[in-house]
């Protein structure tokens, strides 16, 4: 979700400060970029706590997510030719499935604000597992909703912890910067894309035909 369907992390990012600033520390977004891109928020919350002694992580993290879902209402873009990629695969009829972690009020409600619920065959967020990004679990996880081998699925990440866990459960891997993590390691992908206008009709046949006859 945060990076590829939506452009986000900015947003998230601000939500992050806020919450910090709230208790008297400077949250940079150099911090940001460097260390939690692509991280659970509680895992987030509870690092930046514990490091700067702030006694109750949970209440920074209700604080931090009613922060965020008031930014998002204003805040939030879809990414540039997200909606075009998506209706070319549900051409296709290829299965997709969300795999974030984020919670599943968020996702709800941005499925909901851009009418993208029908895109998507199902979704694992953050509450659906245990171990999260950069582990395999929640990719894991993903193909089994689909009821589709690992090696036979295509995942599309933005973010170090993201290519991690998709390659860590056998998929094949789409690296997709965000302008968040253009400066990010994404070598571990096995191909990357600046933009997703250049996953044209041609494109995608050619992909997941070779992936039909070639798992990786």
């Amino acid at each position: 979700m945060d990076g590829v369907i939506v452009d986000s992390e900015p947003v998230h990012y601000e939500a992050d400060r806020r919450a910090m600033a709230a208790h008297g520390v400077e949250f940079t977004f150099e911090d940001k970029k460097a260390n939690y891109i692509g991280r659970t928020v509680r895992g987030t919350m509870f690092e930046l706590s514990e490091a700067h002694g702030i006694p109750n992580p949970e209440a920074v993290l209700r604080e931090r997510q009613d922060l965020f879902m008031e930014l998002i209402a204003t805040e939030l873009e879809l990414r540039d030719g997200v909606r075009e990629l998506l209706s070319m695969l549900a051409e296709r009829s290829i299965p997709c499935a969300l795999v974030t972690s984020g919670d599943r009020s968020y996702i709800d409600s941005v499925f909901e604000r851009f009418g993208l619920g029908s895109f998507f065959a199902g979704m694992i967020t953050v509450e659906d597992v245990s171990a999260h990004k950069p582990l395999p679990d929640p990719y894991l996880a993903g193909a089994e909703l689909l009821g589709v081998p690992p090696q036979y699925c295509l995942a599309v990440e933005d973010s170090t912890a993201g290519v991690a866990s998709a390659r860590a459960a056998g998929m094949y891997c789409i690296a997709a910067p965000s302008e968040m993590t253009l400066e990010a390691d994404l070598s571990a992908a096995d191909m990357r894309v600046e933009s997703f206008h250049e996953l044209d009709s041609v494109h995608l046949d050619r992909l997941f035909g070779a992936k039909s006859r070639h798992p990786h």
